[in-house]
């Protein structure tokens, strides 16, 4: 996962400039503003569903042949995720690149908590869930409702979507961020 992340800021491109001065630089890093944002997002969406990924693993009594071809096709939608966000960013202002981006955060998304909730009726995990996993699900679910939101809004407004998903790291800050208020 940590290669797939990393891989993403390849897509963000130096400039290349003959006579670089001050000027032209500032002009040329100002193009790469909308791609630099994308990976951040992308970059931190990753980084949420890695955490996620950690929770779920650090609770799991056993692994099933269908857990682990679950968990493939969650790495295989996290691995196309470069490619969405340097589509998706890089055409910011294209409805289809940026519904790619979306569709792609909302199948990855939905993957996982398909994963989670064959965790739970598998009985691979605890069924008693503590506060923070129960906030987490509140927030995946939300997240997944806003991602739909996103991809119809796309064809609209492509910039409202990307702002879409940019919310949806930040939300899962938040039980991460306070966890400590929480009793596992």
């Amino acid at each position: 996962m940590a290669i797939i992340m990393t891989i993403m800021v390849l897509e963000i491109k130096i400039p290349s400039v003959e006579n670089l001065t001050d000027e032209t630089l500032r002009k040329e890093l100002h193009k790469i503003i909308t791609p630099l944002i994308g990976f951040l997002v992308s970059f931190s969406s990753l980084a949420m569903i890695w955490i996620s990924h950690n929770d779920l693993m650090r609770g799991i009594n056993g692994i099933t042949k269908q857990f682990a071809l679950l968990n493939f096709l969650l790495i295989l939608v996290f691995a196309l995720v470069p490619f969405s966000t340097a589509l998706g960013w890089g055409y910011s202002k294209t409805s289809l690149a940026v519904f790619i981006y979306a569709l792609n955060i909302f199948v990855l998304s939905a993957i996982f908590s398909l994963l989670y909730g064959y965790s739970i009726a598998k009985k691979l995990i605890p069924g008693t869930p503590s506060q923070y996993m129960t906030v987490k699900k509140i927030i995946s679910f939300s997240g997944l409702v806003l991602l739909m939101i996103a991809m119809l809004v796309s064809f609209v407004n492509p910039g409202l979507a990307l702002f879409l998903t940019a919310l949806i790291p930040l939300a899962h800050t938040i039980p991460i961020v306070i966890s400590h208020k929480f009793k596992s």
